[in-house]
């Protein structure tokens, strides 16, 4: 079967240990996500300064206002590409088929383009409520809860082929 994932060539025992490994990982950047997020920022910081676009960035960020986001952009982007990720290479262990990881990772796109959509819609309509939309659903983004669906949707089927 060529859609089959090559994790599922990994010897069982070594599968699921790196799914522990994820998992964890994933518990520890959800409960560190302030620790990480400074150490984002800083890091960041230092490389605009260096850069010389320091002042242009921060100039974005007070150009969108504090409805979207108190923190550092560049900072909380690090750390939603980090955690998604996460998310990512532990659906990679997870689905059944590279089909299926395809259409999660079509799935994540949509979502970061609908979000950027949102944001730029508020900021051209100056709707400030459509901030706080935009922030719920990327929170709802970078969050467990879309891999766990995922996973459930598409163990029960869904993304896989129809049988004549």
């Amino acid at each position: 079967m060529p859609d089959q994932a090559p994790t599922r060539h990994l010897p069982p025992i070594a599968r699921w240990t790196l799914v522990a490994l994820l998992l964890l990982a994933l518990l520890l950047v959800g409960v560190y996500n302030d620790t990480l997020i400074l150490f984002f920022t800083a890091l960041w910081r230092q490389g605009l300064a260096a850069a010389g676009l320091r002042q242009q960035t921060e100039a974005l960020q007070h150009g969108l206002g504090n409805n979207l986001s108190a923190r550092f952009l560049p900072a909380a982007a690090t750390y939603s590409g980090l955690y998604v990720g996460l998310c990512l290479l532990l659906l990679r262990l997870l689905l059944p088929t590279l089909a299926q990881w395809h259409l999660a990772l079509r799935l994540y796109l949509g979502a970061l383009v609908l979000f950027v959509a949102m944001v730029v819609l508020s900021k051209l309509t100056g709707a400030a409520w459509a901030y706080g939309i935009s922030r719920d659903f990327l929170d709802f983004v970078v969050s467990p809860l879309p891999v766990a669906g995922l996973y459930v949707l598409f163990r029960t089927g869904y993304g896989l082929p129809a049988s004549d």
